[in-house]
């Protein structure tokens, strides 16, 4: 059965912010996401095999790619969050470095925030992006998985279903659009009512032909957990999802880490 939505519309505009604001509801969360910037630089810093590329005019339209000294066939593609209008791809680089240990190439794809773009041109970056980084790699790639968190999610999974693409691993998304309209993030979406469905995931994208993942934490908001169950009941994802234990909105990116949680490491090659 799948969770009844929020009467959202009846929401005041305190009800739905707090419903959403995944940063109050963790008290730490300050030095949580500092910790972040602190180890990517820290792993900047000490990697030498990077690359850069630059798919589009914008600044933020960039992806860096860490690679391994031994490269296997497999690549892990991650799009941060922030309510697609914060946070920026050098925020979490660290999460690179137990993949490269594997032999695996990492690329952070960064994307224009709103509301200097609208969602919609945002989902065009990030396809722009995807595209960039086949041609910049020839398709080099077997096995090619694509990670988003929270508003990272939603784009990873509005992004085209690429015949290249081998997985998904969305990590605490926002799959239906509308419980939104009152918080403070909406405006800066610039997203018309009668989109919503279109650019909800949970109406427009719960058939894919690549075989998705889902993480939730069992500490988040009861709204980021009840979009996850909708999203996993209306595509039929159950045995795809799991919740991970002792995690909120922030510290479940700590279980990225082991990227045997993400694939099987010994079918590297």
């Amino acid at each position: 059965m799948i969770p009844s939505p929020p009467n959202w519309q009846n929401w005041s505009e305190e009800e739905a912010q707090l419903s959403y604001d995944n940063s109050k509801a963790v008290n730490n969360v300050l030095e949580i996401t500092s910790g972040w910037r602190e180890r990517s630089d820290q792993w900047v810093r000490n990697w030498p095999l990077q690359e850069t590329i630059q798919y589009g005019t914008h600044t933020r339209q960039a992806i860096q790619v860490f690679l391994p000294h031994r490269l296997t066939q497999t690549l892990f593609m991650f799009i941060h969050g922030g309510y697609w209008q914060s946070r920026a791809k050098e925020d979490f680089y660290f999460l690179s470095e137990p993949y490269v240990a594997k032999g695996v190439a990492v690329a952070h794809i960064g994307y224009p925030l709103a509301p200097e773009l609208p969602l919609r041109a945002i989902i065009s970056s990030i396809n722009q992006g995807l595209l960039s980084l086949q041609q910049y790699f020839d398709n080099q790639f077997t096995q090619q998985i694509l990670c988003g968190w929270s508003a990272g999610a939603h784009l990873a999974l509005m992004s085209d279903d690429y015949p290249w693409l081998t997985q998904r691993l969305l990590i605490s998304g926002i799959y239906d659009l509308a419980p939104l309209v009152k918080t403070r993030y909406f405006p800066s979406l610039q997203v018309d009512l009668t989109e919503l469905s279109l650019l909800s995931p949970l109406y427009s994208k719960h058939s894919s032909p690549c075989p998705t993942k889902l993480w939730v934490g069992d500490e988040e908001l009861p709204e980021l957990i009840r979009q996850t169950q909708s999203f996993v009941l209306a595509s039929q994802l159950n045995d795809s999802l799991t919740v991970m234990q002792h995690s909120n909105h922030f510290t479940i990116l700590e279980k990225l880490l082991d990227p045997s949680t993400v694939f099987d490491t010994k079918l590297l090659g």
